[in-house]
């Protein structure tokens, strides 16, 4: 017997019926739920990465900056001409997107140049250029023209001066004359430039005061005859300068001389230094004005044979005395005092008036004798001539008057008088 088959519409019923059971549970409909929602989701996030990505440039903020000393290059026939009136560096300020500023700022791999590759020879104002910046970026550049002079290309051989500042010497030091090496230098520059040229300098300086030699490396200058700096190029751009410095030197003796008196009952026989000479130092015109130099010893102490440590004074223009004391050597003896006498010595009238006359009543003559006293060899010395004895009569006027008398004589010999005042009468000239 022959089974009987389920008809086609009864199957389909079959199926959908499970479908049905299948959807009904309640897992299913979360599970969906979830993959909707996860799905939602995703489609969201990336519909706004797009939508930013896509904004226009305006809708972002700008941001604007600055570049200081940027390096200014130039485009030109460097082995034949000369170019100059540009500035090294310039100032660029760039605007736009915050991440096209900061990239273009940090790597700085941009170029701003002029281009005087097809100018000639002469005054040109030319445009600053720059390339090689985003063209998300406004760019400006600071100046925006440059004055430049080009020059036809020369290079030519000039002696170099030292210049040196003689006031930065020590005291009695002297400067010789520079030396330079190498004391030609080439000098490469327009044609007009080199024409200015005045001086090609090399200028030593140093701090302080100087007492030896010195030696500097130091850079050449070239400068027109306004002493204006010329922009040239320099081989070599240092030169070596020596000045040699001394400190002028010569021999002389030594003089040593008595400085006031010893005390009463001593005499000095004899002073003698250790040394001779002395070497002295000093500019050259002040050493040729000095040809010994003068030990002072004061002996208003000494009384008896000694040795004294002497300090050597400079003379004015001297900075150095080698050496700078004299041990002198002082033999003394004890004074043999005598005494003499100087009669007949005159008195003299000081500060008398013009219309009045003098006339002695005491000592009749106007003169008196002077006793003096003191060490053999100095009295035999002592003339009359070398004492002076005067009344001050300042102020008085006619009429007798008693006058002190006053002595001028040597200062190592006493003496006495034989009156120590005199008796005047001061009369009108002319009357009896």
């Amino acid at each position: 017997m022959k089974q009987s088959r389920l008809p086609h519409r009864f199957g389909k019923e079959r199926g959908r019926n499970k479908m049905d059971k299948f959807m009904d549970n309640p897992w299913f409909v979360r599970i969906v739920a979830m993959a909707l929602a996860l799905l939602l989701f995703l489609s969201i996030q990336d519909l706004g990465n797009k939508s930013e990505g896509s904004r226009p440039n305006g809708m972002e903020s700008n941001e604007v900056e600055t570049i200081t000393a940027v390096p200014l290059e130039k485009y030109y026939d460097s082995e034949n001409l000369v170019v100059t009136g540009m500035p090294d560096t310039i100032e660029v300020t760039i605007e736009g997107q915050r991440r096209f500023v900061e990239a273009t700022k940090r790597q700085r791999d941009f170029t701003v140049y002029v281009d005087l590759s097809d100018l000639s020879i002469g005054n040109h104002r030319v445009p600053i250029l720059y390339k090689d910046f985003s063209e998300k970026l406004k760019v400006k550049v600071e100046p925006v023209y440059v004055e430049v002079s080009i020059q036809e290309k020369v290079t030519q051989e000039f002696p170099v001066e030292p210049e040196f500042n003689n006031n930065i010497l020590a005291e009695g030091f002297e400067a010789e004359q520079p030396i330079v090496e190498p004391n030609r230098v080439r000098i490469t520059g327009g044609k007009e430039t080199l024409e200015k040229i005045s001086y090609v300098k090399a200028s030593i300086d140093a701090k302080g005061l100087i007492e030896e030699t010195i030696k500097r490396d130091t850079k050449v200058t070239v400068l027109d005859r306004d002493l204006n700096k010329l922009d040239v190029f320099v081989d070599p751009e240092y030169v070596t300068v020596t000045v040699p410095v001394n400190n002028p030197r010569k021999t002389v003796p030594i003089k040593i001389k008595q400085v006031g008196s010893p005390p009463d009952g001593t005499v000095i026989k004899r002073m003698e230094g250790d040394i001779e000479e002395v070497m002295i130092f000093g500019w050259t015109d002040n050493l040729q004005s000095v040809n010994e130099i003068e030990v002072e010893v004061d002996v208003s102490e000494v009384t008896k044979d000694v040795e004294l440590d002497v300090p050597i004074k400079r003379p004015e223009g001297i900075n150095k005395i080698t050496p700078e004391r004299v041990k002198v050597k002082i033999v003394t003896d004890k004074a043999k005092n005598a005494e003499t006498n100087l009669s007949e010595v005159p008195i003299e009238s000081k500060g008398l008036a013009d219309s009045l006359d003098v006339e002695f009543l005491s000592p009749v003559d106007g003169a008196v004798s002077i006793k003096v006293v003191g060490n053999k060899d100095e009295l035999k010395k002592a003339q009359e001539g070398d004492f002076e004895v005067f009344m001050n009569m300042q102020g008085l006027r006619v009429g007798d008057h008693e006058v002190n008398l006053e002595v001028k004589g040597p200062k190592d010999i006493k003496w006495e008088l034989s009156t120590e005042k005199a008796k005047v009468r001061l009369k009108e000239k002319g009357t009896v």
